[in-house]
C-alpha cells in the first residue's frame, strides 16, 4: 500500500504546476507541463472565454480552472498580475492518487518513476511562524461600517475580508504545502502556480462536487475557535449566538439556486460541526441530481455563496468592491478541475500568495458580519483563521 504523505513528498519533490490534496479522501491530484492555457482578462469576453474552455475540453481529458471572487471587477493590481479573471489550464501530464490506485492523463514514464521511487517522506517541520502582530484596526473600521450599513439596507450579511502582506520573505513552498495538509486533513490544500507567482491555501469550503449524475454543495459558515471544547459544547455556543442566522442565510441560499438547474428538491444532510485544528464551522451538505456537468452553470448559480460575499449576493459585493482596500482576485474565488462526465471545484479561503520573484507573501482571511455580530468576538476568529496560514508556512 502506498504511503500517502510519502507520494505527496514525491509529488511536490517534482514541482507541480496545479495541486489539489484531499488527506481525509486520501487523494492527490498533480499537473505537470502545459499544453494549453485560456485565459480571461476582461469579463466583456467572458462568453468567447466560456465557449473556447468548452471547445478545448472535447480534446482534453482534464482542465484546472481558477475564477476570482468577482470577474467584473478588472482592477489592475500588481498582487495579481500573474493571475487573470479567469484561467483554465491544461496540462501535459497529470498524475492521479485516488483510492489507493494510481491513473494517469499524458505519459510522462520518468516523472513517474521520479515520484513513484526517489523520495524520502518529509516531515512536519517549522520555523519560527510569521508574526502576526498587526492590529487590524483598519478592519475593526470596516467591521463597524458593515454592521452600521447592513442596519440602514436590505443588506442581511457581509463577508468582510483582510489581507496582510509581508516584504522580504522568502518561503520553502513544498514545505509550507506538505505542512498544510499534514495539519488540515479535512481540508482541501491547493497550488496554482503561475510563471514566479504561487496561489496556495488550505480551504474547508467546496463550492461543488459533480460526479455521475449527482451534485454536492456545501453550506459553511459560522465560525468558532478551537479550544479543545466538546462537541456538545460547541453546539450549545452556536445555538446561543447569532452565528445560526449566519448560516441559515447560506442554506437558503443553496437549497433556492439548486432549484433553477435541477427539478427535484435538495436533499439536506443532518447540521454538523466540521472541527478544524483552529475553528469550528457549521456545515451542512446539499444534493441534487443533474444530468450533465455544466460546471459554468454551477459555478455561476453558487459562486460566490453568501458564505464568501454576503447576502443579497449583488449588494454585498458592490459593498465589498467600494470597501475594501484590497482586491481580492483569486481570493474567495474558485478554483478546481474538470474532467468528461465530473468536475470539483473549492473556495479558496485560508489563502496566500506568494511572489518569489519579488520576495513577498500576502495572506487572506475574512469574517462574515451581521448587524449584531460582536467586534472583539471577530478579531478573534479573524486572528485564528490569519493563523492557521501563518503557522504552516516555512520561511527560508
Amino acid at each position: 500500500m502506498v504511503n500517502f504523505f510519502q507520494l505527496l513528498s514525491a509529488i511536490l519533490d517534482n514541482d507541480p504546476d496545479r495541486l489539489l490534496i484531499s488527506p481525509s479522501e486520501k487523494k492527490i491530484v498533480a499537473s505537470y507541463g502545459e499544453s494549453k492555457i485560456i485565459q480571461l482578462r476582461d469579463y466583456k469576453n467572458y462568453q468567447s472565454f466560456k465557449s473556447e474552455v468548452l471547445l478545448a475540453l472535447e480534446n482534453q481529458n482534464i482542465g484546472f480552472g481558477s475564477l476570482s471572487f468577482d470577474m467584473t471587477d478588472d482592477s489592475k493590481e500588481n498582487t495579481w498580475r500573474n493571475f487573470p479573471l479567469g484561467e483554465f489550464y491544461f496540462p501535459s501530464y497529470v498524475f492521479i492518487f485516488e483510492n489507493n490506485t494510481i491513473s494517469e492523463y499524458g505519459n510522462n514514464h520518468q516523472l513517474k518513476k521520479q515520484i513513484l521511487e526517489n523520495s524520502k517522506e518529509k516531515k512536519l517541520t517549522r520555523t519560527i511562524p510569521i508574526n502576526n502582530d498587526n492590529n487590524h484596526y483598519p478592519w475593526i473600521d470596516l467591521v463597524e461600517k458593515a454592521k452600521l450599513d447592513i442596519s440602514k439596507s436590505n443588506i442581511q450579511k457581509i463577508v468582510v475580508g483582510e489581507s496582510i502582506t509581508y516584504e522580504n520573505m522568502d518561503i520553502d513552498i513544498k514545505q509550507t504545502l506538505f505542512n498544510m495538509a499534514y495539519e488540515y486533513p479535512d481540508c482541501v490544500t491547493f497550488l496554482f502556480k503561475n510563471s514566479d507567482d504561487y496561489f496556495f491555501g488550505s480551504t474547508p469550503e467546496k463550492v461543488f462536487n459533480y460526479n455521475k449524475g449527482i451534485l454536492t454543495t456545501d453550506a459553511l459558515a459560522g465560525s468558532i475557535p478551537n479550544e479543545g471544547q466538546e462537541e456538545d459544547q460547541i453546539r450549545n455556543m452556536f445555538n446561543n449566538s447569532i452565528l445560526q442566522k449566519e448560516h441559515n442565510i447560506v442554506v437558503e441560499f443553496l437549497e433556492n439556486q439548486l432549484l433553477k438547474i435541477s427539478n427535484i428538491k435538495a436533499k439536506k444532510s443532518k447540521l454538523k460541526i466540521k472541527s478544524l485544528s483552529n475553528v469550528n464551522h457549521l456545515l451542512l451538505e446539499l444534493e441534487t441530481n443533474v444530468e450533465e456537468n455544466n460546471f459554468f452553470e454551477f459555478i455561476n448559480l453558487l459562486h460566490p455563496s453568501p458564505a464568501l460575499a454576503g447576502f443579497p449576493i449583488n449588494d454585498a459585493k458592490q459593498w465589498i468592491k467600494s470597501n475594501e482596500n484590497f482586491h481580492r482576485g483569486l481570493y474567495t474565488g474558485s478554483i478546481g478541475y474538470v474532467e468528461k462526465n465530473s468536475s470539483y471545484f473549492f473556495a479558496a479561503l485560508r489563502c496566500a500568495k506568494f511572489s518569489s520573484k519579488d520576495k513577498n507573501i500576502t495572506t487572506f482571511a475574512g469574517n462574515g458580519i451581521i448587524e449584531n455580530s460582536k467586534t472583539n468576538y471577530e478579531i478573534n476568529e479573524l486572528k485564528s483563521k490569519f493563523e492557521a496560514i501563518n503557522r504552516s508556512i516555512k520561511v527560508n
